[in-house]
């Protein structure tokens, strides 16, 4: 007599390693997890993207890129970057339970070459920028702290955008980083803002995180001055791109504190009854040309402007050829007298 197991549909099943639903089930999108069983059930075996995209329904661009590289940043799978563009099917190591692959390196470029060959940024595959994550320690920290940025595992245009930072744009990694996150923290993350940001940056010379902080630090006061400007002046819209420009000649290019632009602010509405960005500026390049720089040397100034005219009015009153006082008592005599 034999005896068997009547497992029904428990006759076929595969193992999903334990760490990977511990670490990521709560953060794994539904195409990431999709890609992940169906490689598991299909361990050894290769797929092309095609094929891929076919069993997995996968229509929209960038969809199964996106899925893969959630799992190659964390080691979990990878890509072969052969010619036919293979994704190697995930395989269980004897040792532990994590998934290995084979894989084919690509050939390293040094940043240098390819930013002289773009001309603008281009969409990188998930393949390529896998292979700078595992290669690279710096790269890999610059996409983690982008991930936890964004909220979600990134997508192919967040992938692009990140990348370029560095390979097109030519920022180093921590200066790459400062960006994102000054980005992020004034909530200006469209790939657009960003790259523009590392352009302009670029052109200012900014190359290290020094640099790129101070950079954050004068965008964050102009940012200040603008909004303040905004609250006295009762404006419900965005500074025009003139006014935000003289800000940031008074900031940035001449060194004036918050307080001093607000007290030409001051001085301005003083004299005119209302706030002329014009005025403002000539007494600020007045004030720059005069070495003042702090409210103390300016009420000095003032001071100084005034004390003049006063000593003026007391000589005048001194060299009088005649006595107020003694013409008004002899009126008052003459007609007492009726004289």
């Amino acid at each position: 007599m034999k005896y068997s197991l009547n497992a029904g549909e428990w006759n076929s099943v595969f193992a999903v390693p334990s760490s990977v639903v511990d670490k990521y089930i709560k953060i794994a999108g539904e195409n990431s997890l999709k890609l992940l069983l169906f490689l598991l059930r299909h361990g050894g075996k290769s797929f092309s993207e095609d094929d891929l995209k076919e069993e997995l329904g996968f229509i929209e661009k960038g969809e199964l890129e996106d899925a893969a590289l959630f799992w190659v940043q964390r080691g979990i799978i990878s890509f072969s970057n052969d010619s036919e563009s293979l994704v190697p099917a995930a395989n269980y190591s004897e040792d532990a339970q994590q998934l290995t692959v084979a894989e084919n390196s690509a050939p390293d470029v040094p940043n240098e070459v390819v930013r002289k060959e773009k001309k603008s940024p281009v969409v990188v595959s998930s393949g390529d920028i896998a292979e700078r994550i595992k290669t690279d320690s710096e790269i890999k920290m610059l996409f983690d702290e982008a991930e936890k940025l964004y909220g979600h595992p990134l997508k192919a245009r967040e992938n692009t955008t990140v990348i370029s930072l560095t390979d097109h744009y030519g920022l180093n990694v921590g200066a790459a980083l400062m960006l994102l996150r000054y980005c992020f923290k004034i909530d200006k993350t469209s790939p657009n803002y960003i790259m523009s940001c590392a352009e302009n940056w670029v052109a200012e010379g900014i190359d290290s995180v020094e640099a790129a902080n101070n950079k954050i630090l004068a965008l964050e006061k102009r940012n200040s001055i603008c909004e303040k400007l905004k609250s006295e002046m009762g404006l419900q819209s965005k500074l025009t791109s003139k006014m935000t420009e003289y800000i940031r000649v008074w900031t940035e290019d001449w060194g004036f504190s918050e307080e001093m632009i607000m007290l030409s602010y001051e001085k301005t509405v003083n004299a005119k009854n209302e706030f002329r960005f014009e005025y403002a500026n000539k007494i600020l390049e007045n004030w720059k040309n005069a070495g003042i720089f702090t409210k103390e040397a300016s009420d000095a100034a003032d001071l100084a402007r005034k004390k003049p005219v006063a000593v003026a009015a007391a000589r005048k009153n001194e060299n009088s050829s005649f006595d107020v006082n003694d013409v008004v008592n002899r009126i008052k005599q003459r007609r007492l007298g009726g004289g």
